[in-house]
């Protein structure tokens, strides 16, 4: 059995950034699921962060998802996501430190508009395995602190929309002056990882933890606004690297 494990929510698109990064690189390893809230006693005794994932390899502890992707890269440099020449190199760090931010704006605005549906907390607790009773308690408070964790709030919302489409622009703007499949160069990189990973609870590509709901249950606004996203070159080309690379 590996001894490398990765601390972790499922539903968390930051987690999916270093397990698409393990994966690629062919590393073994388990997921250990941390319950929301308690935690914070967990992580800040690993690794003295509040937040996942934490990727524990042999001896060594990493926390955050960007530390983890660079710890991957220096000691598991097979199938590097970091490209050989300096130009290329540094525009992808460049790149992989601006989608790391956006997740924050993506996760916010998106829990801004489904936090109060059922299918949130059951995706959020089920893997859990709770009785029935207690995630029937926990999932207000779940929830009630995830609202304030996250400031999900209408201005703060509001901003973070605004930025989702800065984020989304500079994904269509960077494709359009390289090859149109990958954001440098001729082959996936952790841009790629990143941008895809952190925008796809966006796009739900299937069988990922945020293909949760029934579309056509959602208010119609809502409705449109993802279609919309689904079909613009953004949306399009986090479906493709879900379906060509993940």
């Amino acid at each position: 059995m590996t001894d490398r494990i990765l601390y972790q929510f499922p539903i968390s698109h930051y987690c999916e950034k270093t397990r698409w990064q393990l994966d690629y690189k062919g590393l073994d390893f388990r997921v250990k699921n941390l319950l929301p809230g308690p935690h914070r006693l967990r992580t800040r005794l690993m690794a003295r962060i509040d937040t996942l994932p934490i990727l524990r390899d042999g001896r060594r502890t990493v926390g955050d998802s960007t530390k983890i992707a660079y710890y991957l890269e220096k000691h598991y440099p097979q199938r590097s996501l970091l490209p050989a020449t300096p130009d290329q190199r540094a525009r992808v760090i460049e790149l992989e430190q601006k989608f790391d931010r956006l997740g924050v704006d993506v996760r916010r605005w998106l829990y801004g508009q489904i936090i109060d549906r059922p299918e949130v907390m059951q995706a959020m607790l089920d893997p859990y395995g709770l009785p029935g009773v207690v995630q029937s308690v926990l999932s207000p408070v779940t929830r009630e602190g995830v609202r304030r964790l996250y400031r999900i709030e209408p201005k703060a919302v509001m901003r973070s929309e605004q930025r989702l489409e800065e984020g989304l622009q500079l994904l269509e703007q960077t494709l359009k002056k390289g090859s149109g499949k990958y954001l440098v160069g001729e082959r996936l990189s952790l841009a790629d990882v990143a941008a895809a990973s952190l925008l796809a609870p966006l796009l739900s590509p299937e069988g990922t933890p945020w293909d949760i709901f029934d579309e056509s249950t959602l208010k119609p606004a809502l409705q449109v606004q993802l279609q919309k996203l689904r079909d613009r070159p953004a949306g399009q080309w986090v479906l493709a690297r879900y379906a060509g690379d993940r």
